[in-house]
Formats: C-alpha cells, structure tokens, sequence
C-alpha cells in the first residue's frame, strides 16, 4: 500500500487565509498528501503568506532560509509560497531563494494538483494570474470528516478602492462575490460535519453583491 505523502502548511496573516489553507489541503488530498504539523516530516512545504504587514516579504525570505537546510538534507522536499507575497513578488521569490519550487497566488490555488505535478517532474511552477474562471468552481467538494465547532467561509474577495496605504487590490484583485446559493451550499454542507459557529468572511464584506 503507498504511503501518503506528508503536507504542512504555515499560515501568516488574515483569517481568509487559514481558511485557504484548509481550500489548499483539500486540494492536495486528491494527490496523496495528508496535512502533518512537523516541518521535518513533511514531503511538501507550503508558505501561505500575508503581504499587509511590515517587511512580510522579508519575514518569508528569512522562513525560507530557515526551511533550505531541510531541502539540502532531503532534495526531494517540494516547498511552496502561496499567499499575498507570493501574488506581489512572484518568480522573485524563486530568484532570491532558488529551494523554492512553487509559488502560488490566492486566486490560483484550485490549479494546485497541476502544479504540483509539474513539480514533481522536476520542474518549476509559477501562477500568480488573476484567472477569469471563478477559482471556487473548480475546487473539490469538501471532505465528509467531522469538524470543530466553529469554521471560516468566504463570502467576498478583492477590493476596488486602491487606497494609498493597502495592497489588497494588487494581492487580492478586484471586488468578487460568491453567488449566495454557493455560500449557502458550503455552510449547509459544514453544519452537516458538525459546525455551529459560521464565519463570514470577505475583504470588503460591505461589497458582497451575491444576489
């Protein structure tokens, strides 16, 4: 029997990532990985990064350092960016830290079983295009297996009002909204695992225009 393969994912920032990072897991349990919260036993690594802080990018460069000697013990280690600092600096963070294989912007992460396909031959892979399709409408369906109490759900992404100290617009791209029957469908299907306690979430919830 084949051993699954190992994921950890750290996750910086916002409540809308962890709820990513949950989306990326997911993504990547179709091709083996289950999650594990050691480092050091993982097959792949994955950074899902916020840009809204001060010197985010240069507190990933210095996680990255810190993650190279693992992938010089252990070449077969994939590690990926993902995440607002990825969306910002893009094939830069593979020039400044070659361990890097993978970089992944937050409206590109259904496409991760590709890429991390193509990582696994050797390659490289980088996506940080804001695709036209709806990255939700392309994500698995959830997993059955119980959950905590109280969960995140998206509701809205993006933001239009370029305000002079905030990066969203650029990291996070224009003001999107989930159609309602969508949300209602992923908070049914979470009350069903056991969830109580629902989450809303959005960059400009204000902005949610899902009809």
């Amino acid at each position: 029997m084949t051993q699954p393969k190992k994921l950890f994912i750290k996750t910086y920032g916002c409540q809308m990532n962890v709820y990513d990072s949950e989306r990326m897991a997911e993504s990547l349990g179709g091709q083996g990985y289950v999650t594990t919260d050691k480092a050091d036993d993982a097959d792949m690594i994955l950074l899902n990064t916020c840009h809204i802080r001060e010197k985010a990018a240069e507190k990933v460069y210095s996680e990255l350092g810190r993650l190279k000697p693992l992938k010089d013990a252990r070449p077969d280690l994939k590690i990926g960016v993902a995440g607002c600092v990825a969306q910002a600096e893009g094939a830069e963070i593979m020039r400044r830290q070659p361990a890097v294989d993978l970089v992944v912007g937050p409206q590109s992460y259904h496409r991760l079983p590709e890429m991390e396909a193509k990582v696994r031959s050797g390659q490289s892979a980088l996506d940080t295009d804001f695709p036209a399709e709806d990255k939700f409408d392309h994500l698995k369906s959830r997993p059955k297996a119980k959950r905590a109490p109280a969960a995140f759900l998206t509701v809205q992404e993006g933001c239009d009002k370029f305000c002079a100290f905030c990066v969203v617009p650029y990291t996070r791209g224009a003001e999107v909204s989930r159609q309602a029957e969508k949300v209602l469908e992923e908070a049914r299907d979470l009350v069903e695992r056991g969830v109580r306690e629902v989450t809303l979430l959005g960059q400009n919830v204000n902005a949610y225009h899902g009809g």
